[in-house]
């Protein structure tokens, strides 16, 4: 027997076990972005990768700056202690994850799926240096 059930993409209920932390960092860090001046993809890298000593936190608002201005329509990302989440927050999530566990046939298909070609490379980039530094705390 099939039941009929709808997913509002808007905000999904998902398990709470994945990147808590990486989730909350976004979070926190999105309601300061807005404030905050666009940045170009390879402008925003460039200046990272010449300042390797950068913690999670310049990593996460530069990429969050970056998909705000990617994604047609923006980036929606919850309050900090919203029990649900969004698309874009599970489409980030899942992203990290799969950078993660170093599956880029997941990570090469969620960029695609949302970014034009001359984003992908960069925000992939930002992205793994996230992982990275967010890992190694």
């Amino acid at each position: 027997m099939l039941t009929n059930s709808r997913l509002n993409h808007d905000t999904i209920d998902a398990p709470r076990h994945s990147q808590p932390a990486a989730l909350a960092l976004l979070r926190v860090l999105m309601r300061q972005c807005r404030a905050k001046a666009r940045v170009e993809p390879f402008e925003a890298c460039a200046l990272l990768h010449h300042s390797p000593d950068q913690g999670a936190q310049a990593y996460a608002d530069a990429l969050l700056r970056v998909l705000s201005t990617a994604l047609p329509n923006g980036l929606r990302i919850h309050a900090v202690y919203a029990p649900e989440r969004s698309f874009d927050e599970n489409w980030l999530l899942a992203l990290t994850e799969a950078v993660a566990r170093d599956d880029a046939s997941s990570a090469t298909f969620l960029l695609r799926s949302r970014l034009p070609v001359h984003l992908r490379r960069n925000v992939g980039w930002l992205v793994s240096q996230l992982v990275t530094r967010i890992n190694a705390v």
